[in-house]
């Protein structure tokens, strides 16, 4: 119903999906709700937008999810939940029963595999007397589509959001990639973006070959604070796909050395002037 594929994502993903699914063959109707579906026989005329309709043999729907937490014995255990978030949740994954913990789909927090692995881990160290907290990690939002898409941190509209002008980002295209090229999978960039005060990596988008893969090297410099500096400094095997993450962070501080760099703005003014 949203107007783009992918809408939470980076928007320059939503763009590389978009023209790799066109390129594909796959028809997108976007911006529109389907009001029926109706079977056939021989298969579904699905309805959708203004008296809109089209024939297929299959659908799929892939709405979202929902906790499923009523009747399962909350209320009397007394533990609090709404139906729509699911069970309350502190960063120890304890409910507002102390002793009863609760992590994944089924406690808001991110309905990722992943991240209930790792809510698993700290609630399974609290209610064995530790002391663990979730806190604010660096969350990896992989896609599994063809390209791959995958991102972490901030994504570029979030970062200009929060930090105004202050932002710098760099786009490598896998064109430019040696690995890439031999692959023959050539589709897609990752794009790095930080803050240029301190020059603190504040996300990292990938989009092509092993996209969900590549994602985990920014998950770790993200979460460990790094600056651009230092991923774009650190050596990169090659030819590997991994470089694509080092010549993002090289072209967002200008000082690419597979490709052209990009004149500042005021440079360009005067030159033009």
């Amino acid at each position: 119903m949203l107007d783009r594929l992918i809408p939470q994502e980076d928007e320059d993903a939503s763009k590389e999906l978009a023209k790799a699914f066109d390129r594909a063959g796959i028809e997108l109707e976007l911006g529109k709700q389907c009001t029926a579906v109706e079977e056939t026989g021989s298969g579904l005329v699905v309805r959708y937008g203004d008296d809109e309709s089209v024939e297929a043999d299959l659908m799929l729907v892939s709405v979202g999810r929902a906790p499923l937490v009523s009747g399962i014995g909350l209320e009397e255990a007394g533990v609090a939940f709404d139906t729509r978030k699911g069970v309350g949740a502190d960063d120890r994954r304890r409910t507002s029963v102390p002793h009863i913990y609760a992590v994944g789909d089924c406690a808001g927090y991110w309905q990722l595999a992943h991240t209930a692995f790792r809510e698993g881990e700290v609630a399974a160290e609290n209610a064995c007397g530790h002391d663990a907290a979730v806190g604010e990690p660096a969350v990896p939002r992989p896609i599994y589509t063809h390209p791959e898409v995958a991102g972490v941190g901030l994504t570029e509209a979030q970062a200009r959001e929060e930090y105004g002008d202050d932002v710098a980002v760099g786009r490598f295209p896998w064109i430019a990639n040696a690995r890439a090229v031999m692959q023959a999978e050539t589709v897609g960039w990752v794009k790095s973006i930080h803050e240029t005060r301190y020059g603190e990596l504040l996300g990292v988008v990938i989009v092509g070959p092993h996209a969900t893969d590549l994602i985990e090297a920014a998950v770790v410099a993200i979460d460990a604070e790094s600056t651009v500096e230092i991923v774009a400094d650190g050596m990169a095997p090659h030819p590997t796909l991994s470089e694509g993450i080092k010549e993002a962070g090289l072209l967002a501080l200008g000082r690419a050395i597979h490709m052209p760099n990009r004149k500042p703005r005021a440079a360009a003014a005067a030159a033009s002037s």
